[in-house]
C-alpha cells in the first residue's frame, strides 16, 4: 500500500499528518471521491439514467421521457453533457495506474464538470424559455440542484484537493 499524500507547510515540505483521515484515502494512496462528489457526478448524468429506465420501463417508456424531455432534442443534448461526468466515473478507477493521459484528464476533472454543468444550466433555461416560463417542479427543483451542486464544485477544497491528487511515483 502508498502512503497518503501528506499535508505541506508553507516551505513545501510534507509534514506528519494526513489532510483528511485515513480511511479517504484508498489503497494506492489516492483521496477518494467524496459521496458528494459522486452525487454531483451521478446527477450530470441523470439523462443517460432517465434513459435507461425509460427503456427498462417498455411501456411506459415513452411517457416518462415526454414528461421530463418534452423536446426530444433536448434529451440528446443532456445526454451529450453527461458523458463528461460517466467518463470522470470512469477514470476515477483507472487513474491509480499513473499514465500520462489518465492523470492529465483527471486534473482537468474539475473544470470539465463545471463546464458541462453550466451548458445543463443553459440548456435548462432554454428550456423554460421554450414554455415561456411556465412553473414545473421538476424543471424547478432539476435547476436549482443544478445550481447548487454547482457551487459546490467551485467551492469545496475536498473536490480541488480530489482532483490534484495524483499516484506517487513507484
Amino acid at each position: 500500500m502508498l502512503v497518503p499524500p501528506l499535508l505541506k507547510n508553507r516551505n513545501g515540505v510534507r509534514g506528519n499528518s494526513l489532510l483528511y483521515p485515513i480511511d479517504a484515502y484508498d489503497k494506492h494512496g489516492l483521496l477518494k471521491p467524496s459521496a458528494m462528489l459522486w452525487l454531483t457526478l451521478v446527477f450530470s448524468a441523470k439523462a443517460w439514467i432517465i434513459f435507461f429506465m425509460a427503456g427498462a420501463s417498455r411501456e411506459q417508456g415513452a411517457q416518462i421521457l415526454e414528461i421530463l424531455y418534452p423536446v426530444r432534442d433536448n434529451l440528446y443534448f443532456a445526454m451529450v453533457t453527461g458523458l463528461p461526468a460517466l467518463f470522470l466515473m470512469w477514470l476515477t478507477g483507472q487513474r491509480h495506474k499513473n499514465k500520462k493521459l489518465i492523470n492529465s484528464l483527471w486534473r482537468r476533472g474539475k473544470t470539465i464538470l463545471l463546464v458541462a454543468y453550466m451548458t445543463d444550466c443553459a440548456l435548462q433555461v432554454y428550456q423554460l424559455s421554450l414554455l415561456d416560463g411556465a412553473f414545473s417542479w421538476t424543471r424547478s427543483i432539476t435547476l436549482l440542484l443544478t445550481l447548487w451542486l454547482s457551487v459546490y464544485l467551485i467551492r469545496s477544497t475536498r473536490v480541488r484537493n480530489t482532483f490534484a491528487d495524483q499516484p506517487l511515483e513507484r
